[in-house]
């Protein structure tokens, strides 16, 4: 779909006509509409009127990054779809529903998330490191992978590359390589590797920042990435955050290796070592010197992830336990 400039970015303001035009609220009803953080690609607003609630979401025609960031808008159509068949597919409260849409302007307004929810990545960020909910985010991953692998409705359904390439493969393997000659080979062939392989529906964005924590479940966000590809990535880049955060807190690192531990026991048979610690290094390298450079870490903690990072890349035939060992070690 071609993307027209001139589309105005709903607001506060607007957010009650866009509803009552979708129908969502009826006519004369007031909307009441609140900015959320919508990361670095979205605007997203929670709006509430007598009797209801929601979340509007709209993509941004140019990301929330210094540097320029191609992301076709139409992203926010593909997040659309792939939530639309999670929740056909998963037990009910595992992703939001979708409420009204449209596409012309790069929207849906979906359900909102019930009270209660803790913020998988704020917990980190405390200290407060659950191994029962790494497990849950585990399993709940593990059962999109086995039950979407293999299936060809959505393996047609979800065949572009296109954004796992401009959302993940650009601004992160490439940009990192760039920022990395020596290493540029390496990350080349990984990338070669991981866009030749299919297997199952990959989020693409499967972080602790879309995950919130109740006590019975996980209820995931964010899926403007989904793409038929390798599940590796998606275990991988959820085993990125956790190692980042033992490199932001030593003190907490052999209980974020445990929680590391509990996501993979959750999650079943993982993919090929050596593809998850392909990624990892990849995508902690990406973490450093990408187009997503992570924010809570020092001058001194990420430069020790740059040097870590490449020692995985350079040893590949290493096992994902003995390479989680090393990662998240404090004072290594």
């Amino acid at each position: 779909m071609p993307v027209a400039a001139d589309l105005e970015l709903v607001t506060e303001a607007s957010a009650g006509d866009v509803l009552r035009g979708l129908g969502v609220v009826p006519r004369g009803v007031p909307v009441r509409a609140q900015a959320l953080s919508g990361g670095i690609s979205n605007v997203v607003l929670a709006v509430s009127w007598d009797g209801g609630r929601a979340v509007l979401k709209q993509s941004l025609p140019q990301l929330r990054v210094a540097t320029v960031w191609r992301f076709d808008r139409s992203r926010i159509l593909n997040e659309r779809r792939a939530m639309q068949y999670l929740e056909r597919l998963l037990p009910a409260g595992s992703v939001p529903t979708v409420l009204a849409y449209d596409d012309e302007q790069f929207l849906f307004v979906m359900s909102h998330a019930p009270d209660g929810g803790i913020n998988f990545k704020d917990a980190l960020l405390r200290g407060e490191v659950d191994p029962a909910a790494a497990e849950r985010t585990g399993a709940l991953l593990g059962e999109i992978h086995r039950r979407s692998a293999g299936d060809a409705d959505v393996a047609r359904a979800f065949a572009a590359v296109a954004p796992m390439i401009q959302g993940r493969v650009d601004p992160y393997h490439r940009t990192a390589a760039a920022a990395n000659p020596e290493l540029a080979p390496i990350i080349g062939a990984e990338v070669d590797r991981l866009l030749a392989t299919r297997e199952c529906l990959v989020l693409g964005d499967w972080s602790p920042k879309n995950l919130l924590v109740y006590p019975d479940r996980v209820l995931a966000l964010d899926f403007e990435v989904a793409h038929y590809g390798d599940p590796a990535f998606d275990v991988a880049f959820l085993l990125t955050h956790l190692v980042l955060k033992a490199r932001r807190r030593p003190a907490d690192s052999a209980r974020l290796r445990a929680a590391a531990g509990a996501f993979l026991s959750g999650y079943g048979p993982p993919p090929p070592d050596a593809h998850v610690v392909a990624e990892l290094g990849c995508l902690l390298l990406a973490r450093v010197d990408g187009q997503s450079r992570i924010e809570y870490l020092a001058d001194d903690q990420l430069a020790r992830t740059r040097e870590l990072a490449a020692d995985v890349l350079r040893t590949l035939d290493r096992s994902l336990p003995s390479t989680l060992d090393r990662l998240m070690t404090p004072c290594r």
